[in-house]
């Protein structure tokens, strides 16, 4: 059969199909910004009918376009807003949206072609689908920000003044910062070499609750050796990372708290100690009788009434040491007072100084024992007050009560008060048992 088709026609149609065969889209406007043309690959990146494309049809309900910030384009026409804007521009991205199927990001750019008289310019613009390469583009972004995010990390890790270090479960370091090396030494290789033995203990246990994902986090308080010998007192944050895990690691932070420690020391000292003579206040010493008390009423059975002992000390001729020498003699008098006091006292034992030249002592004595503790106590009083220049004689009076259940805190402390009077009517110098006559 003969093809009678004109060569016109013919060479038009082989255009069209090579205009459709392109990869990208291409859409043809003229003067007037009117689509005159546009290809196959148009119409399917836009997702739109050739009726739609040239405004004879109107657009899905569930179509919109969006600019590159995610605005989504607003008005009635908005593919000639963007194609406007693209001539304007001469190239910008937007994403086509259909429904809730994934965008569609197309690259658009835009030029002028000069035509004859009678066609006028022609405004090409073409569409490239770039969706794969923006996700590429998106990914690589979020990788960036990972590293970054990882560099600024260590070097926080890094610059941090807490010393932080990674550990294996026995304690043998894997990875540490600067600060940690200050501390602990560059030949520490094992976290537990800081340590005590008895705090060891402790760190492997909290190691272990760790692991087995007992727990998610352990706070510990302890003191560091380090390599200079001098000892600090560390906050240590241990936290499991892979936890159940072959390769299981935890993450300490320890936190130098020396200064904090001092400062509740010192704080505790206030609260506690009598200001001149470094001894136990009233409130401290009174708070000691009372758990000591306590426990003799739980385990009464387990406790002789005659192991614990309060003497109450008030001492002879005191006033007249500052009525001659003045107070700052006085207060000399109080402190070496208070010093021969604990001189002749254990170290468990508590003495403190209930107010103005009064003393109280609280020890472990038989009742045997406990009157000549007191005597040898008001002996040591007379030789270190005498030591003063220029004080008068001082001595002591001391009332003694032994601790026993049904007797309560302040039944105890009146009936040593009672006993500590009794030896001054006798004569002072001396002691008074309240619970047995007084010697002669």
């Amino acid at each position: 059969m003969v093809d009678r088709t004109s060569p016109v026609i013919r060479g038009a149609e082989r255009r069209r199909r090579l205009f459709d065969a392109l990869d990208d889209g291409v859409v043809l406007q003229d003067s007037e910004r009117t689509v005159r043309e546009w290809n196959a690959p148009a119409l399917r990146l836009l997702g739109l009918t050739a009726e739609q494309l040239t405004g004879r049809a109107p657009l899905d309900s569930g179509w919109h376009l969006t600019w590159e910030n995610g605005r989504i384009l607003r008005g009635a026409d908005p593919l000639r807003t963007v194609l406007l804007e693209a001539s304007s521009r001469g190239a910008l991205t937007i994403a086509v949206r259909t429904g809730s199927a994934p965008p569609t990001w197309i690259a658009i750019s835009s030029r002028c072609v000069d035509g004859d008289e009678d066609a006028g310019e022609t405004i090409v613009s073409t569409l490239t689908d770039v969706t794969a390469r923006r996700a590429v583009e998106v990914q690589n972004t979020h990788y960036r920000e990972i590293i970054d995010t990882l560099d600024a990390s260590y070097r926080i890790l890094e610059e941090s003044p807490i010393a932080m270090c990674s550990v294996d479960p026995d304690g043998s370091v894997l990875r540490s910062n600067m600060a940690f090396l200050a501390l602990g030494g560059a030949a520490a290789t094992s976290i537990v070499e800081l340590f005590s033995d008895d705090d060891c203990v402790a760190l492997r246990q909290a190691f272990a609750r760790l692991v087995a994902g007992r727990t998610p986090s352990v706070h510990l308080e302890m003191r560091v050796r380090r390599p200079d010998g001098v000892a600090t007192w560390c906050e240590i944050t241990a936290v499991a990372m892979r936890q159940g895990s072959p390769d299981a690691a935890i993450l300490l932070l320890i936190n130098d708290i020396t200064d904090r420690r001092r400062r509740e020391a010192r704080l505790r000292q206030l609260a506690e100690r009598d200001p001149l003579t470094g001894l136990h206040n009233r409130r401290s010493f009174v708070r000691v009788l009372r758990a000591r008390l306590a426990a003799i009423e739980r385990r009464p059975a387990r406790r002789n009434d005659a192991d614990w002992t309060l003497m109450l000390v008030d001492l002879d001729g005191f006033k007249d040491v500052n009525d001659t020498c003045g107070h700052h003699c006085g207060d000399a008098v109080l402190v070496a007072v208070a010093a021969a006091i604990r001189d002749r006292t254990r170290v468990d034992d508590i003495v403190g100084r209930l107010g103005g030249d009064e003393f109280a002592v609280l020890l472990q004595a038989p009742v045997s024992d406990a009157r000549a503790i007191g005597d040898d106590i008001i002996a040591r009083i007379t030789q270190a007050a005498a030591t003063v220049e220029g004080a008068p004689r001082v001595t002591a009076s001391i009332g003694i009560a032994h601790l026993r259940a049904g007797r309560g805190t302040e039944a105890t402390l009146l009936a040593g008060d009672q006993a500590m009077y009794a030896a001054k009517r006798a004569g002072k110098a001396r002691c008074a048992d309240a619970d047995a006559e007084p010697q002669p």
